[in-house]
């Protein structure tokens, strides 16, 4: 049968194109830490170039610019028309520093944890956080540079996140919401766009509490959404109705994230509603809910990890939850609604 496919042999083809994407997986997002670092996208915002014209700009030479610009070409990044470059509208909506929705904070958050994956096999044998540079974990301390940074970060990786949250979280009904772990508070922003009459108190460690607290500001929401210092594995909010925990216990080993929301379950009244926002890989669409404990396991010294749907859930009846419901909420994250 001369000409015709044969299906195994198709099979083990479509297998080792699969693999090859994953070995070199690794080349897209450094091209893209690398463009963000030389302003590649802030200087074709201001239009389209040659690659020669672009290496000027930007101080790199001209094959290095060449060689740059293809590979941002292969991920649909910028286009190419009669030998001019210029970017893509996904790129200046995203990649351009003066957006409004620019994620460069997270872009550089992520590559910093390229010379620590290179050291992933100890991480992973010996259970320990890679010593190189700056860990993070739940204890940040009074380090404002830090929570500046790691404010940042959070409000641009919520992008993809705060407003499907707000449009999961039905909250007709309810008057008062706190944010505990607000970081940026990019959650508790769109929950209050979302709910007018929502008061809400979002919460955090004193050095980021004062930068999220900024943020509400600028947003003008300031009169809706108080944000204040607090220890959340100690502190109380028994006039709340509303629980909100976004990307807070995947900090944590197991049994302390158990402990956070037993004391929650302690303090939060009687048919409040607990919100539990996480990465949780049974719901996810993309690969990096799987993938995001290995950030932890290199970066976190609290021992935290992708905690998985049916864990957190056991302790949620555990602690006296019921009505428990999981939803998708992004491609990347789930929402977990508990009521006491």
């Amino acid at each position: 049968m001369t000409g015709t496919a044969q299906p195994g042999i198709d099979r083990q083809q479509d297998d080792a194109v699969r693999l090859h994407k994953l070995m070199t997986g690794y080349l897209a997002s450094k091209v893209l830490f690398s463009a963000m670092e030389l302003q590649v996208f802030d200087a074709l915002d201001k239009g389209a170039c040659s690659a020669e014209e672009l290496g000027e700009q930007i101080g790199i030479p001209a094959r290095s610019a060449r060689t740059l610009l293809l590979a941002l070409m292969g991920d649909e990044l910028v286009s190419k028309n009669d030998h001019m470059y210029s970017n893509n509208p996904i790129a200046s909506t995203f990649l351009v520093s003066t957006s409004p929705r620019y994620m460069g904070a997270l872009a550089t958050h992520q590559s910093t944890h390229y010379a620590k994956l290179i050291q992933l096999t100890d991480s992973l044998r010996d259970n320990k956080p890679v010593r190189a540079g700056e860990n993070y974990s739940g204890a940040f301390g009074d380090d404002k540079a830090w929570a500046r940074r790691w404010a940042e970060i959070t409000r641009a990786s919520s992008l993809l996140m705060a407003d499907n949250l707000a449009a999961q979280a039905v909250l007709d009904g309810r008057q008062h919401l706190v944010d505990l772990g607000c970081a940026s508070c990019a959650y508790s922003i769109a929950l209050a766009r979302a709910n007018p009459g929502l008061r809400i108190t979002a919460v955090d460690q004193p050095a980021v509490a004062e930068v999220a607290a900024e943020f509400v500001e600028a947003e003008g929401l300031s009169g809706q959404v108080n944000v204040r210092p607090a220890n959340i594995f100690e502190d109380a909010f028994g006039d709340c109705d509303v629980a909100l925990l976004s990307h807070v216990i995947q900090g944590f080993e197991r049994g302390r994230a158990r402990e956070l929301i037993n004391h929650i379950y302690g303090w939060l009244p009687e048919g409040a509603s607990l919100l539990l926002h996480t990465h949780l890989p049974e719901r996810a669409l993309t690969p990096f809910p799987f993938l995001f404990g290995l950030i932890l396991q290199i970066n976190n010294t609290q021992g935290g990890e992708a905690h998985d749907e049916e864990l957190t859930c056991a302790w949620l009846r555990e602690a006296g939850f019921g009505d428990i419901e999981v939803s998708a909420v992004s491609p990347i994250s789930a929402l977990i609604k508990a009521v006491k």
